[in-house]
């Protein structure tokens, strides 16, 4: 798969979860960093979307703690970005 594709699948991936707050969360995401997202981060991206949705609202509602390897990196300015008041 070709770097664009890939990139293209997962900001799609991202984009329509299927879960209201997730697709909110991830959309409002996107439209800061999209053109800044570096290839690392889109592969961490892709493990942030392997999580199931119960556990990825547990970690943003702070229900639990953030899985040490995601807790630096793209989870966090998803976070930051969650957070931010308008």
């Amino acid at each position: 798969m070709t770097k664009n594709l890939f990139k293209k699948k997962i900001l799609h991936r991202a984009k329509y979860r299927g879960i209201k707050e997730l697709d909110i969360i991830f959309y409002n995401f996107l439209l800061e960093y999209e053109n800044k997202i570096t290839d690392d981060e889109l592969y961490e991206l892709e493990g942030i979307l392997n999580l199931p949705d119960s556990e990825l609202l547990d970690i943003i509602y702070k229900k639990t703690n953030i899985p040490s390897n995601l807790k630096d990196g793209i989870l966090k300015k998803i976070l930051k970005n969650c957070y931010a008041e308008d």
